[in-house]
């Protein structure tokens, strides 16, 4: 004889799904309005669930919002100290912020809340800045924190800009290109040897990619 469903089973993931689904509207809603939009009614909207349903998860916005930045921190780690080389794919990497708009939002919250980047992402990250600006590669007397400050500041406002300016994602995706390439100019000319860095973008070719 078949044991009969598991009901418990059934309702852990129906638990599971709305969680993901009230995670999922919240991460809009932040990018969207940023941490001081973030309600719990107002996702359990997005997320076409009851209030009941989505209280039963989080009691609070303080609960919700401290849910959120967690994974939206353990995301933002793990594009820092991924391990693809750090110069390469920049196209790849400001887009990827561009799209993810949430996680600027994140950034800039913690920053004017005065609660730093998690140190795991910024310790990586600094290594990795680190270890360019102190290679045979690179220019003399390169300040790599300050350098690392820098690129965080583009990587932090460029996607809140470009949402703020461009109403159609392909006209932020054009826009992220060519501001890929102008950063790709600024490094090769201050950070670089030109050698270092052969298909970097220079005065001559003019245009955008």
């Amino acid at each position: 004889m078949s044991k009969a469903p598991q009901p418990t089973r059934s309702r852990r993931r129906d638990f599971e799904d709305s969680r993901r689904r009230i995670l999922a509207a919240a991460r809009r809603v932040l990018a969207e309005r940023g941490p001081e939009g973030l309600t719990v009614s107002e996702v359990a909207h997005r997320a076409g669930l009851n209030r009941t349903t989505a209280y039963q998860h989080f009691r609070t916005r303080d609960a919700l919002a401290a849910a959120v930045t967690a994974e939206l921190a353990e995301e933002l780690t793990d594009k820092l100290t991924e391990a693809e080389p750090f110069w390469e794919n920049l196209d790849h990497r400001l887009l990827f912020f561009t799209e993810h708009p949430e996680l600027a939002r994140l950034v800039l919250h913690q920053l004017l809340s005065e609660s730093p980047i998690p140190e795991r992402a910024w310790s990586s990250y600094l290594g990795r800045v680190q270890k360019v600006t102190g290679s045979d590669a690179a220019q003399p007397d390169i300040d790599a924190e300050m350098l690392s400050h820098v690129l965080a500041c583009v990587g932090i406002l460029w996607p809140v800009l470009a949402r703020a300016k461009y109403d159609d994602p392909a006209a932020a995706r054009r826009a992220t290109g060519r501001l890929s390439r102008e950063l790709r100019r600024l490094l090769v000319r201050g950070v670089l040897q030109p050698a270092a860095w052969p298909d970097a973008p220079d005065d001559s070719t003019g245009g955008s990619p």
